[in-house]
């Protein structure tokens, strides 16, 4: 299971709350020639992923096979990062193996689009790597908790609604059982 949180601008922090589960198999598929890319969210290639957001985002992961090599176009303004789940390939000429991540800056603030370019190595082993990219905010963050906002003001008020019941009910037990 791959759990991730986005911050939002604060002209949207304040939107309703929502909850996305979106299961492995079901996400839309881009392939190459040695390459499988599972689209969760934002476009790759022809396809674009299911998931739904307040902020753009590109989120997608991505299975080479051994001595591949897959090129993603992102807006230069973006900021991305790659987490390496099993296997090793450079990014960006780092070389990045299982549990690390690489993250690259914007290169432009004009969106131009940018290539960051995925390759697997000589080994013998598939690389699946977690990609995400997006445009930083470029605003102040607080954190507490589950909550993230631009001021402890923010902060104090997230708590008192959750607290008020005004995020809706929250459920007791999960709606998949045990073991799957």
């Amino acid at each position: 299971m791959i759990q991730l949180w986005l911050n939002l601008p604060s002209h949207l922090k304040f939107v309703p709350t929502g909850y996305q589960d979106l299961r492995a198999g079901r996400q839309a598929m881009h392939t190459e020639p040695g390459v499988l890319v599972q689209v969760i969210s934002g476009k790759t290639g022809a396809v674009r992923g299911p998931a739904v957001n307040q902020w753009p985002i590109l989120g997608a992961v991505i299975t080479l096979d051994p001595r591949t090599e897959y090129r993603q176009v992102i807006d230069g303004a973006e900021r991305a990062f790659a987490y390496v789940i099993a296997g090793r390939l450079a990014i960006g000429g780092r070389s990045v193996g299982t549990g690390q991540t690489a993250w690259s800056d914007p290169v432009s603030g004009q969106g131009d689009a940018t290539t960051l370019n995925l390759a697997t190595g000589d080994g013998d082993e598939r690389t699946t790597v977690l990609l995400f990219a997006g445009r930083p905010i470029g605003e102040s963050v607080v954190a507490s908790g589950p909550f993230v906002m631009n001021t402890r003001a923010e902060i104090e008020q997230a708590y008192r609604d959750f607290h008020s019941g005004k995020f809706g009910s929250i459920p007791r037990r999960t709606r998949l059982p045990a073991g799957a």
